[in-house]
């Protein structure tokens, strides 16, 4: 960062000293006027006497303020007509409270007819989801049960039928074999 040069300011001096009276300190310039020590201050004029006395300053403000208050006065008792009386004012307090109570409770009665419905849709449909995911599991257990069981029977069964099938098949093939092989044995003789 590097400082910016600026040109001094001179104020009005005479034979090198600044017109605040103060010398200038070696290496820098001299200040302007405007910083110089201030001057004496001005003595204060006196105030010139006013053209009324306190007597006259007190009544005035005593007839204001007797003014206002009489004005008030005069306000609070010419408006006793119009205000209400308190029959009616307690009244009309019993008639808003007992109109708030009933729409209040026309409003709770709103709100849990819609809460009502809202139960009901929540459950059917919560109940039918329920009964599509079970009977979408059950269908896929019971295929996978069925098939097991099935593929097992039938693997138990073929076995078996197969295996007499064999046996037969086996014991006449070796009897024919034994024939051809040993006419006097198959002819009997």
């Amino acid at each position: 960062m590097s400082t910016q040069e600026h040109p001094q300011l001179q104020g009005p001096s005479a034979a090198g000293v600044p017109a605040a009276g103060v010398p200038a300190a070696p290496g820098y310039p001299a200040h302007p006027a405007y910083y110089g020590p201030p001057m004496q201050p001005a003595a204060v004029p006196p105030i010139p006497p006013s053209g009324r006395s306190t007597g006259f300053w007190i009544g005035v403000s005593t007839a204001l303020t007797l003014g206002i208050v009489g004005a008030l006065l005069i306000g609070f008792f010419i408006g006793r007509g119009t205000r209400l009386s308190n029959e009616s004012v307690q009244g009309k307090i019993v008639q808003q409270s007992q109109s708030d109570q009933i729409a209040e409770q026309q409003s709770l009665d709103n709100q849990k007819t819609v809460f009502a419905s809202a139960e009901s849709r929540a459950v059917s449909a919560a109940r039918k989801t329920a009964f599509s995911e079970g009977q979408e599991k059950g269908f896929t257990a019971g295929q996978q049960a069925g098939y097991s069981s099935g593929q097992s029977q039938g693997f138990n069964q073929g076995q078996v039928a197969g295996t007499a099938q064999g046996e037969v098949q086996g014991f006449s093939q070796g009897l024919s074999e034994a024939c051809i092989t040993n006419s006097v044995f198959c002819n009997g003789g």
